[in-house]
């Protein structure tokens, strides 16, 4: 047989389940190594044809050549699924290409400005254009185009307005800036370099000498930059991560630059750096040779494997160990094998995650959501990285969990987006969805078994770093966290989660007379205890400083349910405008996939409709109150209850507001005085 690098095959080669050329002497080389990198680095030594036949050389050098997928693993038609994806999305984002006003031979998905929010969305569609271009079972009829087309027509435009608008490049943006040297410019540069080596061969000369010196340009700043570290309220992990990523790009573009060894240095501290904790300055633990200890250089992460961005608890943001651990892709792909320190800690943090996933595919948020919340097609590609490269049983039906939602959400659309309209509100969603999944299909071809032994968990987790506890009943999640935020919530394990992340879930608003925002709450003291399968907390709070006081009980059951307790007592004489305590928040959208548009109320057997987004409300005094035949709620005594629906999204989701205490309009109190108090039980339906 003759063996041919994957430029000489053909893009077609890479069909799901393909067979080709050189297939079985790496079967032979397999058969004798525990990892299929160590396979492939072998493949890439002996195999590979000269740099300047895979790498497209020229004047400065060859890039580091492709080496083909050997990857052998039963796929069940993920890889197709992920592909159609991948090209129903790229013909969404072509509807959005057009000329630059400035220069109309140039193309852009976005307005011409230099920010974050529309150079990184064109970085990813030419990244998720490269991909299509040069892998995969490629359909014209689907993507809109051919394949010939959408690289001189679409991707080399795309390319050089990217080129020409970076601080190496003679061109401006539309307002009057060039694009670089900004604190994640180096992320938006790794995903255009990228996409340019995967189709470096078909490339004009000039235009691979333009990207090489973006990316070098990006790289050289990382390289020389300090390595910054900070766990509390806003880490670092997310950001070492992503500019962690160009280093590793410019080795694949210039692997013969004298600056290669300091790069892969570079590359190394900022990876490794992501997500170290506290515990591993002393950690005697060997990665590539080295104890942790020794290569130590601060933590981004607790000891118990969380993370807090944006001043909270961040299920979202630690699935960023993605960021760095999809170079382990450009290992792989180049024949390379995949350095230890890009999978350091990425098992403990993954862990965490399994007690946050839904069935629906996305998170419960203990601390709340300041992100758009049906996030659920984000975190395809972090789950398979796992499950090819760490091999974790649990991943693959995880990914799959995703993939289906992904799927629902993109069919609800002819143009193959993903996201409706209104359901994000950061610019590079779709884009980065793109890139995701094309690396997500690129992963699993390099896969030789993927592990399925998919537990559920169950039981009680406390994480006491992150100040969160958890409990995973049969039907629902119960959480309680006492950090970042104050939170208790009770939420289905559905495909429906009805529960929305409110903020002040379980502890709810006061507002004062003449007030614009409800008071603040401060933790007096908190008491968490817990037990194999239940766990109880019991608090007080300050609405306020001295103002209003408030005793809470939340117990999660072994039987299931979920109790809450509260006493709202007076601190001072006070006027309330408002009281709405024993607050959940129910998500109630138009156009969710799993969601019908509408909630059904039933109060002491008296069944209403709250269509979605119609600000209706109701209140009264009521035992029983069940939303959807899913969230049933006891008292023995009646709640001042009220429902409020929402009467337009924030951020990029519909919250009505249920409050199991609602006291309105002006009311005052004298020190002493008992505002409120209720007691219930709540229990939940099982999964549809």
């Amino acid at each position: 047989m003759d063996e041919k690098t994957l430029s000489e095959i053909g893009p077609d080669s890479l069909e799901a389940g393909g067979d080709y050329d050189g297939v079985g002497r790496l079967k032979m080389m397999r058969g004798t190594r525990r990892w299929p990198y160590l396979a492939l680095a072998a493949f890439a030594v002996c195999f590979s044809a000269p740099a300047d036949a895979a790498g497209g050389a020229d004047a400065a050098g060859g890039v580091m050549p492709l080496v083909m997928p050997a990857g052998k693993a039963e796929l069940q038609g993920m890889d197709v699924r992920l592909y159609q994806a991948v090209e129903q999305q790229a013909r969404y984002l072509l509807s959005l290409v057009h000329p630059w006003d400035q220069d109309p031979q140039l193309l852009l998905v976005t307005d011409s400005r230099s920010d974050e929010h529309h150079i990184r969305p064109n970085a990813g569609t030419v990244a998720g254009l490269c991909f299509l271009h040069r892998f995969g079972p490629y359909e014209d009829r689907v993507v809109g185009v051919s394949r010939a087309d959408l690289l001189g027509r679409s991707i080399v435009p795309l390319m050089r307005y990217l080129a020409a608008t970076h601080v190496t490049g003679d061109r401006a943006t539309g307002d009057g800036k060039k694009w670089g040297d900004a604190w994640q410019s180096a992320h938006w540069a790794s995903m255009y370099g990228c996409g340019a080596w995967w189709v470096w061969d078909d490339l004009p000369a000039d235009l691979r000498t333009a990207v090489r010196r973006v990316v070098a340009h990006e790289a050289d700043r990382i390289a020389r930059g300090k390595v910054p570290y900070q766990i509390k309220r806003d880490t670092k992990a997310e950001e070492n991560a992503w500019n962690s990523r160009i280093l590793s790009i410019a080795v694949l573009l210039m692997p013969d630059d004298p600056r290669r060894a300091g790069w892969e240095t570079a590359f190394r501290k900022w990876a490794f750096s992501s997500f170290l904790r506290p515990a591993d300055a002393r950690s005697q633990t060997m990665v590539d040779g080295r104890t942790v200890a020794s290569q130590f250089g601060g933590a981004n992460i607790y000891d118990d494997f969380t993370l807090e961005n944006h001043n909270i608890v961040h299920p979202d943001y630690m699935t960023c160990y993605g960021l760095s651990l999809s170079a382990g892709l450009d290992y792989v792909i180049s024949g390379r094998t995949l350095p230890e320190y890009l999978l350091y800690n990425a098992g403990g943090i993954y862990e965490n995650l399994k007690w946050f996933v839904l069935p629906d595919g996305g998170f419960v948020y203990p601390n709340g959501q300041d992100w758009q919340l049906f996030r659920n097609a984000d975190w395809v590609g972090p789950h398979l990285l796992m499950a090819v490269f760490a091999r974790d049983g649990d991943a693959w039906e995880l990914a799959n969990r995703s993939l289906t939602t992904l799927e629902k959400m993109q069919a609800r659309h002819a143009s193959g987006a993903i996201y409706a309209p209104g359901e994000s509100f950061f610019a590079s969603t779709q884009s980065d969805r793109l890139v995701s999944l094309a690396g997500a299909w690129l992963t699993l071809k390099f896969a030789d078994r993927i592990p399925r032994a998919f537990q559920d968990p169950r039981g009680v987790r406390r994480l006491d770093c992150g100040k969160i506890i958890l409990h995973r009943t049969p039907t629902a999640i119960h959480t309680f966290s006492w950090g970042a935020a104050v939170m208790a919530q009770c939420v289905p394990l559905r495909l429906d989660r009805i529960v929305s992340p409110d903020s002040r879930n379980g502890i709810g608003r006061v507002t004062l007379k003449g007030a614009a925002r409800p008071l603040p709450i401060g933790i007096h003291k908190v008491e968490v205890t817990q037990g194999d399968d239940w766990f109880a907390a019991d608090l007080a709070l300050d609405h306020g400083k001295g103002q209003v006081r408030v005793e809470l009980q939340f117990r999660s059951n072994a039987d299931g349910t979920w109790a809450m307790r509260e006493k709202l007592v007076a601190l001072s004489d006070v006027t309330t405008a408002e009281v709405a305590t024993g607050l959940i928040g129910v998500l109630n959208n138009p156009g969710w996939v799993y969601e019908k548009g509408r909630r059904e109320i039933v109060l002491d057997g008296r069944k209403d409709v709250i269509p979605a987004l119609s600000g209706k409300t109701l209140a009264g005094a009521f035992c029983d109150i069940a939303v959807d035949s899913v969230l049933r709620i006891h008292s023995d005594r009646p709640l001042q209850f009220r429902y409020a629906g929402a009467k337009a999204p924030e951020r990029s989701r519909a919250t009505d507001a249920l409050a199991l205490n609602y006291l309105g309009g002006e009311r005052s109190w004298h020190k002493g005085d008992v505002i409120g108090e209720y007691q219930v039980t709540i229990r939940t339906g099982s999964q549809p």
